[in-house]
């Protein structure tokens, strides 16, 4: 090998490890929920989707980008009417499919529909204590109940069942494995609370925990075997500010790093400008690219 080409393909490796693959978007596409979780960092967003005409250029666009994996979350995502034909448009264009949800909304009738068409669904739920998750502001006292019927039916269609978890003051020294190894997702997450400016101010100081309490919580409950052989998945609060790529309702770009809360137009941005908007090395060291169409 010449010295040039030696060079040359020194100088692409640094560019990959300086603007490595980004492959999955969050979609916030709106703010509407039935819940009143206190800890929501997603409560204050503007816009809404104003039809699905516009919602599949924001799709043509994100597949422009590189995109395989599209979340959509909210608020709750099945408040709104558009969700599912907004799925089903997605898989046609050829995203592997997900979405998050407190699970109070998705009915049988809504899975009929989503079958083939949905390839994950997340499932929110903090606590086994349906007294904890009231005083949280999931549901009025049966959100346990309702997210282990919720979760039989999603798997009842062969979905992959992903569930998530935010640790916050109220829940911290729980150990969540009994009511994990019963619902037995594919995968759980597991998140340290996160406070964005604007959006969950009134709660931090009542609700937030320290590296070392989130750390405590981990180690009580990371020794548990997933569904597929794999293991929780922990994110402290400093790894999720600036590690996701974000829609927001009306289709631009979130970057939540700032305050106030700056968004920019989703055609302004290129491969090249994705290091400017987000940590691509937080998005990849917390574990963003897994094989998730298996």
């Amino acid at each position: 090998m010449s010295t040039a080409q030696a060079q040359q393909d020194r100088a692409s490796e640094l560019t990959w490890v300086k603007n490595p693959e980004v492959r999955s978007v969050n979609w916030h596409f709106t703010s509407r929920c039935n819940y009143r979780c206190t800890f929501c960092c997603k409560q204050n967003l503007g816009g809404d989707l104003s039809s699905l005409n516009d919602a599949g250029i924001v799709l043509d666009h994100l597949r422009r980008l590189g995109m395989d994996k599209i979340n959509f979350v909210g608020g709750e995502p099945f408040s709104h009417p558009m969700i599912v034909d907004l799925i089903i448009l997605a898989k046609k264009k050829g995203f592997t499919t997900s979405v998050t949800t407190n699970g109070s909304l998705l009915t049988e009738e809504k899975l009929e529909k989503l079958n083939g068409h949905i390839d994950w669904i997340g499932i929110s739920i903090d606590s086994s204590s349906e007294e904890v998750e009231k005083q949280l502001g999931r549901g009025n006292g049966n959100h346990v109940s309702q997210v282990i019927s919720t979760a039989r039916l999603v798997q009842k269609f062969g979905i992959k069942l992903k569930i998530n978890t935010t640790v916050t003051r109220v829940n911290m020294t729980e150990d969540l494995r009994p009511l994990i190894s019963l619902i037995s997702p594919d995968r759980w997450k597991i998140f340290q609370f996160l406070h964005i400016r604007g959006q969950n101010d009134e709660v931090v100081e009542t609700l937030s925990i320290s590296n070392k309490e989130f750390n405590q919580y981990n180690d009580r409950n990371s020794d548990i075997t997933l569904k597929n052989g794999t293991s929780p998945v922990f994110e402290r609060s400093e790894e999720m500010m600036d590690s996701y790529f974000m829609i927001s309702p009306s289709g631009n770009v979130i970057i939540n790093n700032k305050f106030p809360v700056e968004e920019i137009p989703l055609a302004d941005v290129s491969r090249e400008s994705l290091p400017t908007i987000m940590n691509i090395g937080a998005y990849h060291s917390r574990g963003a690219i897994y094989d998730w169409k298996h």
